[in-house]
């Protein structure tokens, strides 16, 4: 219980100082909303650090490549941010949407993986490859994909296809619409969350007989299949609303022309948030439980 408590001390002290910095980025960058999304964002942030550096590692990442790409071509996105609540701002429950999968992993690494071996005095790095670290790593790839799908599809001039029929064509920003090029983008952003893994295992020297190379392949497939199952959950049960003034659907009980909007599809309890957090959750187990069982051969 002692070396768990330094443990905790040090890491929440050097968390801490790491990220008052990238704190006052945000707020300067105007990346979350005053001061829900912040508050909430630093307690989640060092609490991720206290599970391990690596993982913070990859919600930093996340974070700001994400917001980079939400503020990127943001002219050309307005429209489509109003109609459908995108944006580069998160606020508290957005953020918590995107972390609470990795946090609920993360949490489980920690207690499985990471308490045991600093009973016995052991560096924590020597667990670094868990079913749990990987399940986190493919919730924040997931998270990744999907933003990276969505930012990317945004801007690609020719209409998108709605996920469940790809003959129909959806306008921009509707929930379960992707384009090729999203898709494509999607999969990069979600392999680079894999490489991060990879090189948190090369830095901190994690003792192997050789590098479960299956791991990169497991949490790139792993962020894809969560983004198209975001993409699925939007065009199926998430609640969607319709402007007849507009006559256009919507993610916003009162559209932007003032006019209140009708509920259209889907489930009206299910939002956005619950779409982020379910296919995240859900991609997670999947990856962690394939990769439990490969290992056990």
């Amino acid at each position: 219980m002692i070396f768990l408590a330094n443990y905790v001390i040090v890491m929440g002290f050097i968390g801490l100082l790491l990220n008052i910095p990238l704190l006052i980025i945000i707020l300067k960058k105007n990346l979350l909303s005053q001061w829900d999304g912040v508050i909430t964002g630093a307690l989640i942030i060092v609490l991720i650090f206290l599970f391990s550096p690596i993982l913070w590692l990859g919600m930093i990442f996340f974070f700001f490549t994400s917001s980079f790409l939400s503020k990127w071509k943001i002219k050309e996105k307005e429209s489509t941010n109003v109609e459908f609540a995108k944006g580069p701002q998160r606020d508290a429950i957005q953020v918590l949407s995107n972390s609470l999968p990795a946090i609920l992993f993360g949490s489980m690494y920690f207690i499985n993986e990471v308490i045991p071996i600093l009973s016995i005095n052991m560096s924590p790095s020597t667990a670094l490859v868990s079913p749990w670290m990987i399940a986190s790593f493919t919730a924040i790839a997931t998270h990744n994909a999907d933003t990276w799908m969505t930012e990317i599809g945004i801007t690609v001039k020719r209409s998108p296809r709605l996920i469940t029929n790809l003959k129909i064509k959806v306008q921009h920003g509707t929930s379960g619409g992707i384009t090729l090029e999203g898709t494509i983008a999607g999969v990069i952003g979600s392999f680079s969350l894999a490489v991060i893994y990879f090189l948190g295992i090369i830095l901190t020297k994690t003792s192997l007989i050789r590098f479960p190379f299956e791991i990169l392949i497991l949490i790139t497939i792993g962020g894809v299949l969560g983004g198209l199952i975001d993409s699925l959950e939007g065009a199926t049960i998430q609640g969607i609303y319709y402007c007849e003034n507009c006559q256009k659907e919507t993610e916003a009980k009162i559209h932007k022309c003032g006019n209140t909007s009708k509920f259209h599809r889907g489930y009206i309890l299910v939002s956005n948030d619950f779409v982020n957090l379910s296919s995240a959750l859900l991609s997670g187990i999947i990856v962690g439980l394939v990769y439990f069982f490969l290992s056990t051969f």
